[in-house]
């Protein structure tokens, strides 16, 4: 059921980007609503990941625009969290040298508070008690999920407006990937953040979604509230392995 909200949070407005001579995104424009889960799926080169990093500031536009809360955004990645905009990338990139507690103070390095930054770890650590079990152990040891689980943790301690999720369920066993996905949907209940998903795994990405787009060779090829989509016949054959 799509969350009924006016307020758009994030805009973008005929977006084209290119790699070189070879354009990547076509023309693509969506909006974002304060509180809406918003999926993104497509095959391997539909332009999903370009569309991520080109909102989070880490490829140029070619041309189009995109506004933050009514704003242009700013102009490179590390400004982002300050906006309120948390990027989890694909593979985690987690700090792998530090503690899981280390890990999330970082996230919240903008706030300067001791005891908010303590609050927030109490947070995360109610969400993902295994990281509370794991607080004091090295990054590098944790298994893929609870990497996962430490990047995503590590965002929420920026206490992001949106948060963006690049391929969230690669390399994880199907079991972390049904978790991660429920903490997805508990975090938008329990904190009304903002959810941008780009993920290859349609039917989990769809089921949770306010609204699913499906990208194809870099142009928005459809757009609707993820539980139709679901039952559209195109979906379940292409992306669903439905015949």
């Amino acid at each position: 059921m799509e969350k009924q909200t006016n307020d758009i949070l994030l805009s973008v407005r005929d977006l084209n980007v290119f790699y070189g001579g070879i354009q990547a995104l076509h023309g693509i424009s969506l909006d974002i609503r304060q509180g809406e889960i918003i999926s993104i799926i497509g095959a391997n080169g539909a332009g999903k990941s370009t569309l991520l990093k080109t909102i989070a500031g880490d490829k140029e536009i070619g041309s189009g625009s995109i506004e933050f809360d009514g704003r242009p955004l700013p102009g490179r990645i590390h400004q982002f969290s300050q906006q309120g905009i948390c990027l989890v990338p694909e593979g985690r990139k987690i700090f792998v040298n530090l503690t899981v507690l280390e890990n999330l103070q970082v996230g919240a390095y903008a706030q300067k508070s001791k005891a908010v930054i303590a609050q927030r770890v109490e947070e995360v650590f109610d969400l993902f008690p295994r990281l509370k079990e794991r607080a004091k152990q090295m990054s590098g040891t944790l298994s893929g999920g609870e990497q996962q689980m430490l990047a995503v943790g590590r965002a929420l301690m920026a206490a992001p407006k949106l948060m963006m999720l690049d391929e969230p369920s690669l390399g994880l066993a199907p079991i972390i990937i049904d978790e991660m996905f429920e903490k997805f949907r508990q975090i938008n209940k329990m904190h009304g953040t903002t959810m941008l998903i780009v993920e290859q795994n349609a039917q989990l990405a769809l089921e949770t979604a306010d609204t699913g787009y499906i990208l194809n060779l870099g142009k928005i090829q459809l757009k609707g509230p993820g539980s139709e989509l679901l039952d559209d016949p195109y979906i379940q054959e292409a992306y669903l392995g439905f015949k």
